[in-house]
């Protein structure tokens, strides 16, 4: 997830040294305000699945002594919402994991518990799925997809690497994360308040508690706090070796 901004700002002098190439003047409505990010959980994939892909947010409400033995499946990521999360995997320790917390695992099998005292336990898990995997049965009767994306076109390359990260973004009202663009495929996820979500050569989406949106790579877009509370939201961003994670811009999408 190295960065490559320092290279770019040096062509970008340059260029502008020879006075062959304009720049645009920063827009103050492109900056960030009352936004405070927090990174969850990152991994590293040796491969994704290939051919057609979606996202997928599956919520589960867990009730104390309720375990859930998950066969293996493709390598996915867990948030607990509310209550203790214990999992165990592929016979190592147990893991808790605390309201706000997450963990990247592998695909292996594993267990997840709800050791209480909250009941229920509320958490999700997030992962990319094979377009092929929609039709296989749920791992249980207490899981519900909250957010599955349509079917995506993502060129995955056997021979690269991914990097995948989990985000948690508080808005204050009328608080904006910023203009900016991935460089791998993202998913915004609603957790609470709404969300405004511009995008380039698109229109604006509003989404509420419990929606999602998938974004594509290296696509201008801006996050806005669209109701009078605080409004926070997961960011799943998967991103092949080599190319930026994430690049601040200087225009508001549209502009």
């Amino acid at each position: 997830m190295k960065s490559k901004l320092t290279g770019l700002v040096a062509i970008a002098l340059a260029l502008s040294a020879c006075g062959t190439t304009p720049t645009l003047a920063l827009n103050s409505e492109a900056l960030a305000r009352g936004a405070a990010v927090r990174t969850l959980d990152a991994a590293k994939l040796d491969s994704l699945p290939t051919g057609p892909v979606y996202i997928r947010f599956i919520r589960f409400a867990q009730p104390v002594g309720y375990d859930i033995n998950s066969k293996q499946h493709v390598a996915s990521v867990v948030y607990v919402e509310t209550g203790v999360h214990r999992l165990v995997l592929n016979g190592m320790p147990p893991l808790d994991l605390m309201a706000g917390q997450a963990k990247f695992h592998q695909s292996v099998t594993h267990t997840h518990l709800n050791p209480g005292p909250g009941d229920p336990s509320a958490w999700y898990s997030i992962a990319i799925w094979p377009s092929a995997a929609r039709s296989q049965s749920l791992v249980d009767k207490i899981a519900r997809p909250t957010f599955e994306s349509d079917d995506i076109a993502f060129e995955s390359s056997p021979q690269v690497a991914y990097s995948q990260v989990l985000r948690l973004v508080t808005l204050t009202p009328l608080g904006t994360a910023g203009a900016h663009r991935f460089g791998g495929l993202a998913a915004l996820y609603v957790l609470t308040g709404s969300l405004t979500i511009k995008r380039a050569h698109q229109p604006p989406v509003t989404l509420g508690a419990g929606e999602g949106l998938a974004v594509l790579p290296d696509i201008a877009l801006q996050e806005t706090n669209a109701g009078p509370g605080q409004a926070t939201f997961l960011e799943f961003i998967t991103t092949a070796a080599g190319k930026d994670f994430e690049v601040p811009l200087q225009q508001p999408p549209g502009s």
